[in-house]
């Protein structure tokens, strides 16, 4: 009777561990996908027309060292690490949550985790941590908002512990 019970119970719990998706934290990963993310509602796309330098990274997939924004932010250029510059156009999907699509056909999305109320710092990443920046207009960057961006990242899961400057 207490084998049968026993052997109910392993075969109830095996198929219990078999119906959840499992979602693993893989320390590797630049962001925790255990952790919700959230993108920022009062971000206005209007206000963040100039240039932004990337202040601080995590590394990720996208090494990205400055942007423009253009045209009430409908139009995108990038310079990567290189030196290679990519241009693109920029979709609001949701508040806070813009598509760019570059020449070619190449989709990226971007969530702009949180921002300053004068859209002067920017907390930017994505849900599956490919990529995560803090961004400061060219020549405003404040430590202390830095450090602000820093810490809304780490709460939506970013691992900034491990993030560098930079140049």
């Amino acid at each position: 009777m207490l084998r049968c019970l026993l052997t109910n119970v392993l075969l109830a719990l095996c198929l219990v561990g078999c119906a959840q998706e499992a979602v693993i934290d893989d320390t590797r990963l630049l962001r925790n996908p255990t952790v919700p993310i959230g993108a920022i509602t009062r971000f206005e796309p209007a206000r963040c027309d100039g240039r932004w330098t990337i202040q601080q990274s995590g590394g990720g997939d996208w090494d990205l060292r400055s942007f423009e924004v253009a045209e009430q932010s409908a139009v995108w250029r990038e310079t990567l690490s290189g030196g290679a510059v990519r241009d693109g156009v920029i979709a609001q999907r949701a508040p806070g949550i813009l598509r760019l699509t570059y020449a070619g056909g190449d989709l990226r999305d971007l969530w702009v985790v949180w921002i300053d109320p004068d859209h002067q710092t920017a907390a930017l990443g994505d849900p599956d941590g490919q990529f995560g920046f803090v961004a400061t207009r060219a020549g405003t960057a404040r430590a202390d908002q830095i450090t602000a961006a820093r810490q809304v990242l780490d709460f939506n899961g970013y691992r900034t512990e491990t993030w560098r400057d930079v140049p």
